[in-house]
């Protein structure tokens, strides 16, 4: 029994998927349970808010008893507890359908719902298989699925018709218009053109789960310029937990925290006090500034024209040789479609890189990766895309080396990344230039910023919320751009 966010309780009878042998029960290649891509999610978002579109969310009642076996499995199993009255002694069960517990049962329903789909006169995304989408005479319309929560966003009257349709294929529950997706609480407002999401119930969880140290909230989320290192173990099955939850707000509606995060999560087997007096810190900041989260706010409108061009733009940013104990660089990269983000990330380089600029080069192939995705969705709906698009870069020698077709012998070896770069000019796609790293918001990805710089790149993410310190507080203080003080 579970108790639903709506207050009534769920009771389900589930299969003992462990028991199931592959091969012969199921199919290993079956166990996936497909979701959009969070990329593709703000994608939709940013196409709502500019063309002021209408969203609803459909929860599928039951979806895992909705799939049917496709590969001629037998599944038998024991007549459960309480219904032994209804049955012989030595009575099994056949499943004829799939039922919660069973490795396929999440895939099989997903088949089920592209028939749908196909069968409703909608395409699939080629970019994305839990994107789907039809023009009609009021415009573009779009489905989301995440699992069972299918999302349906265009012209409120095509919405209210999709709608009908998809609840005479599946028992569904109307939630009603989108407040609330992914965990994320969304606030719409399509009077001033923005969506926000944030985290609410999230971060109630870090008060109630977590024994925060009494004081202020820090006005950053870590130290300026600190960067955590390795040591002999503590307690960690805490510290695991709390990192898990700072994960997923970062990736949904925290994006400023991503940096500070990233390194909290290199020490899950070796967490000292000071990670988690650091995680501590992290959880005090986004508890002391509860209404901040990723705001999408594009800039233009869009009437559903499909020959309006959408502008894709990238920034990328590197922090050279960042960990002090495997001597690695850490990528920060950003893409933005007509200005609002789409895609954040802050990554340990894979490999160990032998100058800035090539760090730089690693961190602007990453990004360039999620513009040519972005690229890639719109256009698989029938959208067109301005090129080139832009990737902005704090680097010269990095941008340089996009940019012509020289070989040297200290960037020889990296010749895969640039070449991919090149190509990209060369077909018209991708062009670089160099941007100021006091006006790159990727820097935000990289390294712990004092408060002057952290707001400057925070506002481009999340907006200029009331927890910004104003330009004048700024200049009275005396802050430096590039300083490292930080009252918090």
């Amino acid at each position: 029994m579970k108790k639903k966010a709506s207050g009534k309780f769920r009771a389900r009878l589930n299969a003992r998927g462990f028991e199931q042998v592959d091969g012969i029960h199921c199919d290993k290649n079956t166990k996936s349970a497909p979701v959009t891509n969070e990329i593709t999610i703000r994608i939709v978002f940013i196409l709502m808010v500019m063309g002021r579109l209408y969203a609803e969310l459909l929860d599928v009642q039951g979806a895992f008893l909705k799939g049917e076996f496709a590969n001629g499995e037998s599944i038998y199993m024991e007549v459960p507890q309480g219904f032994e009255r209804h049955y012989k002694r030595n009575d099994v069960l056949l499943l004829k359908r799939t039922i919660y517990g069973l490795v396929q049962a999440a895939y099989a329903f997903w088949r089920e719902l592209v028939k749908a789909f196909y069968d409703m006169g909608y395409m699939r995304s080629k970019a994305d298989p839990c994107l789907y989408f039809a023009w009609t005479t009021n415009g573009l319309i779009m489905w989301l699925s995440w699992v069972d929560d299918c999302l349906v966003v265009g012209k409120k009257e095509e919405v209210l018709k999709a709608k009908k349709k998809m609840m005479r294929r599946f028992d569904c529950d109307e939630i009603g218009p989108l407040k609330e997706y992914i965990g994320c609480k969304v606030d719409y407002n399509p009077d001033e053109g923005y969506v926000q999401l944030t985290q609410p119930v999230l971060l109630q969880s870090f008060a109630d789960e977590f024994e925060l140290p009494i004081g202020d909230n820090p006005i950053t989320p870590a130290v300026p310029g600190d960067v955590l290192r390795k040591g002999k173990s503590t307690e960690i099955t805490k510290y695991r937990s709390g990192v898990g939850k700072l994960l997923h707000l970062m990736k949904w509606s925290r994006p400023e925290i991503m940096n500070c995060v990233r390194e909290l999560s290199c020490f899950m087997m070796e967490a000292l006090g000071a990670h988690i007096q650091a995680m501590n810190r992290v959880m005090k900041y986004c508890i002391g500034t509860p209404d901040r989260g990723l705001k999408l706010k594009p800039s233009g409108r869009w009437n559903g024209d499909p020959n309006y061009e959408f502008v894709i733009s990238g920034m990328s940013d590197s922090d050279y040789a960042k960990d002090p104990d495997r001597r690695r660089s850490v990528s920060g990269y950003a893409t933005f479609l007509n200005g609002t983000p789409t895609s954040m990330k802050s990554k340990m380089q894979s490999c160990v890189t032998l100058s800035v600029t090539e760090a730089e080069l690693v961190a602007a192939t990453q990004c360039a990766q999620d513009m040519l995705y972005v690229m890639r969705v719109l256009e698989s709906m029938g959208l067109k895309v301005k090129k080139p698009m832009k990737l902005s870069i704090d680097n010269k020698g990095a941008v340089d080396l996009t940019n012509n077709w020289s070989v040297g012998g200290r960037t020889c070896h990296v010749d895969v990344r640039y070449y991919f770069l090149r190509e990209l000019k060369e077909e018209n796609v991708i062009i670089s230039e160099w941007i100021g790293t006091e006006n790159n918001h990727s820097d935000l990805f990289t390294k712990n910023l004092a408060r002057n710089l952290f707001e400057k790149h925070t506002a481009k993410f999340c907006g200029n919320d009331k927890y910004m310190k104003s330009h004048e507080d700024r200049d009275s203080q005396g802050e430096g751009v590039g300083g490292y003080k930080d009252s918090g």
